[in-house]
């Protein structure tokens, strides 16, 4: 039998048919609207590890919102749990008061920090710009929140996409608010917008449903109905987004009650958080309903089969660097033989494909003759026909050897110069970086690979390799992002003429040597 304020479930996708148990918050007198905030945060994976993986100062009091944060999600892994310590932490006084939720959302991810409010953060730029010289001015800010404003009535139906675009569009201010032009020397009809730079993981959008009558001298809300959709895909650069979290709010500005709505990550299905009560429910209560007041979206996850572009990834190095663990990770399971030996394992270039992407191994490439390396070069070519789109360079994090640096170089040398956009460095071994006390950014200056790193235009990436898979979403992410069309980036004609055209220039060399010489 269960226990008051639990809800078990099974776990999707389980053929033990495992049960997750959800838990309840006890509410204090009012203070639904940090139950329904703390509940979305626990059913945030990312949030919840960052909370729990954190260490708590040694001399901090009991007070310490870490602390607390630590102990509540502790306890509602377990049990139906209560937020005093939380509420002590925040400084609220009066626990039969209502708060806003929105504000507490917000002043609990500004009091964590930015290790455990990262996966909330994002960076917005507002711009503006002269309409008369055309010259913009950029100020970035990072933030956890948008706000959207409510331009129908109570009895209209507000559509939350039509909203979001609007926020984004430009509009040319009133002339009273004009801003001064350093350029014309004067003040000049302005244009401003809003544009996001880097986008969170989760994307959290507040309804902005109270706003003051100046009539009535009081906040009145807009009860106007809704349908929540459940993602979003605001335009071409932006990523897709999938709804799993609604806080609702029923009642007026001076009272009422808040609940929440959540996907689980666990199973799939929809429940309700309403204090102490957890129940299942069905997204169709978000549709047509006029409590919705936050939304929460995850950032769609990356799959072989969802890259907008194939990739076809080729992977170069050093011998026993680990690139057969690097293609593993990025395919998501285990498809070359890795070793842990000192001898290399893999003797000749394959390749397998998963979903859209390819990945080609090689083997130790650099003790062939060059014209063993260029016939095996060929080979990799054909394997990922048309052509690589992409290639990794991947190297153990170690004292950086000018051996290492030599072959990199090398490699360079025997490709076109331009091959370098198309790289990026695959840093393996990543826990050394711990033993060395060192950031990575301290690193690559300490061994002097700021030359190479930054003729891949500064593009690198950090792995540990025992616990890789840890890495595929991230790194399928950061490979995305370098390959935004079909372009292939050595084809087998492009790779002979690039050989042909060394040999001229070797020739030519030798040639005018020669000829110095005979001088």
């Amino acid at each position: 039998m269960n226990n008051p304020g639990t809800l078990t479930a099974e776990k999707r996708d389980s053929p033990n048919r495992n049960e997750v148990q959800y838990n309840g918050l006890k509410n204090q007198g009012a203070t639904c609207y940090l139950n329904a905030v703390l509940q979305c945060l626990f059913m945030t994976p990312k949030f919840r590890e960052a909370v729990v993986s954190q260490n708590v100062p040694g001399d901090c009091g009991q007070e310490n919102l870490l602390l607390q944060l630590k102990k509540l999600f502790e306890q509602l892994s377990d049990k139906a749990a209560s937020t005093e310590g939380i509420t002590k932490s925040l400084g609220v006084r009066n626990v039969f008061e209502q708060q806003d939720a929105v504000e507490y959302y917000r002043k609990i991810l500004k009091a964590m920090g930015t290790h455990a409010s990262k996966v909330f953060e994002g960076k917005m730029s507002n711009i503006t710009k002269c309409c008369k010289c055309g010259e913009e001015t950029k100020e970035t800010n990072t933030f956890i929140s948008i706000l959207l404003s409510i331009d129908v009535g109570n009895d209209e139906k507000y559509d939350v996409k039509n909203g979001l675009k609007t926020f984004f569009e430009h509009s040319k201010l009133e002339e009273d608010d004009w801003m001064y032009c350093d350029k014309c020397d004067q003040k000049t009809e302005t244009e401003t917008w809003s544009a996001i730079d880097d986008y969170p993981t989760v994307l959290t959008l507040h309804l902005k449903r109270f706003d003051f009558d100046y009539m009535q001298m009081s906040y009145k809300k807009n009860e106007c109905c809704l349908d929540v959709p459940p993602s979003l895909h605001n335009g071409d650069k932006w990523p897709k987004y999938d709804l799993y979290a609604v806080i609702n709010h029923r009642g007026g500005y001076t009272g009422g009650h808040y609940d929440a709505i959540i996907r689980s990550y666990e199973n799939g299905k929809w429940y309700c958080f309403d204090d102490y009560t957890v129940r299942q429910t069905s997204e169709a209560s978000l549709k047509n309903s006029h409590l919705p007041y936050m939304l929460m979206y995850r950032k769609a996850v990356l799959s072989h089969d969802s890259v907008l572009h194939p990739m076809r990834i080729l992977l170069m190095g050093p011998s026993r660097a680990g690139k057969s663990a690097v293609g593993n990770i990025i395919l998501g399971g285990n498809y070359f033989t890795c070793g842990s030996g000192s001898e290399t394992v893999t003797k000749a270039s394959m390749a397998k494909t998963v979903g859209k992407i390819t990945v080609v191994d090689t083997p130790n490439l650099f003790s062939l003759d060059e014209q063993s390396w260029s016939r095996e070069m060929e080979k990799c070519i054909e394997l990922c026909d048309p052509g690589p789109n992409v290639i990794l360079w991947v190297t153990p994090i170690c004292t950086f050897s000018e051996q290492q640096q030599g072959l990199f170089h090398a490699f360079r040398k025997r490709l076109d110069s331009g091959m370098t956009k198309h790289m990026m460095i695959i840093f393996t071994n990543g826990r050394e970086l711990k033993k060395l006390g060192q950031t990575i950014n301290t690193f690559i200056k300490r061994s002097k690979l700021s030359k190479v790193v930054g003729s891949c235009q500064n593009r690198y990436h950090v792995i540990d390799i025992p616990n890789g898979h840890n890495y595929t979403l991230e790194l399928l992410e950061n490979l995305s992002k370098m390959v935004t069309s079909e372009f292939t980036a050595i084809s087998k004609r492009q790779f002979k003429h690039c050989i042909r055209r060394k040999k001229f220039l070797r020739r030519k060399s030798l040639k005018t040597l020669k000829m110095l010489k005979s001088d």
